[in-house]
């Protein structure tokens, strides 16, 4: 197996990939690759960074936005659709703020430069958000929110795996509806990783409500975990270890 980190957008990306029949350096050519889209992607979405498309739209400085941009905000209008709001972008405080989608959308961009290399299994850790090539399934465990270095599951995936919530950066979730956060800690498994990043962050902030919305979506699953410690789970949700079990 080939690993690296590389740190961008405001996180570290993870690739572990198993080159099969691939020699060493066109893998490493090929991760390369993958890295300087997801770069070019931080300086156009970035918030930090006064000169991106995305801080340039919010200033009103931009009329019409670029592809990827729409891109952007068709996928992200996709998912307040699906959430019946409790995703919502547009609703957060000084304008359109995809963060909670673009860094699984970015991943998953990056692990299409892998498969168009020729890489035919591994995966993408987006800061804990994950991404698969098809192909191969994977045991991932899931951080406990309530005690550093512990799980509190471990779930497997040939898709991808979004985890939300505000152990680690504290409470930045916003609730688009004015109401109390609902978890500490929510999960989505299933599809692409941009609208299962989405989905984990509505989860989080929603709970049962959205806990619902999943049971209507084809091939996603989630659960979340209280702040009193109550974990709530879709009805097709399968763990390898259940927090009984790891404990």
């Amino acid at each position: 197996m080939i690993s690296r980190a590389e740190p961008v957008m405001g996180t570290v990306f993870s690739f572990l990939v198993d080159p099969i029949t691939l020699p060493t350096d066109e893998v490493q050519t090929v991760i390369e690759l993958a890295c300087k889209e997801l770069h070019q992607l931080d300086n156009r979405f970035s918030l930090w960074k006064q000169d991106s498309e995305l801080s340039q739209w919010r200033l009103g400085a931009i009329e019409e936005p670029s592809k990827l941009m729409d891109e952007v905000f068709q996928l992200c209008a996709h998912a307040c659709h699906i959430t019946k709001g409790f995703f919502d972008p547009w609703a957060m405080p000084g304008g359109f703020d995809p963060t909670g989608l673009v860094k699984g959308w970015a991943a998953q961009r990056a692990l299409s430069i892998l498969e168009e290399g020729g890489i035919e299994a591994g995966l993408i850790n987006a800061g804990g958000d994950i991404c698969v090539l098809p192909g191969k399934t994977y045991q991932i465990g899931i951080q406990h929110p309530n005690e550093k270095d512990c799980l509190c599951a471990v779930i497997p995936t040939d898709t991808s795996i979004a985890t939300s919530g505000i152990y680690e950066r504290g409470n930045h979730l916003i609730h688009p509806f004015g109401r109390d956060i609902a978890s500490v800690s929510a999960t989505v498994v299933g599809g692409q990783l941009a609208i299962t990043d989405a989905l984990a962050t509505a989860l989080a902030v929603g709970g049962k409500e959205v806990l619902y919305l999943l049971e209507q979506l084809e091939g996603i699953e989630g659960f979340f975990i209280t702040p009193t410690g109550s974990l709530f789970k879709t009805s097709g949700l399968e763990f390898s270890k259940s927090l009984d079990e790891i404990n």
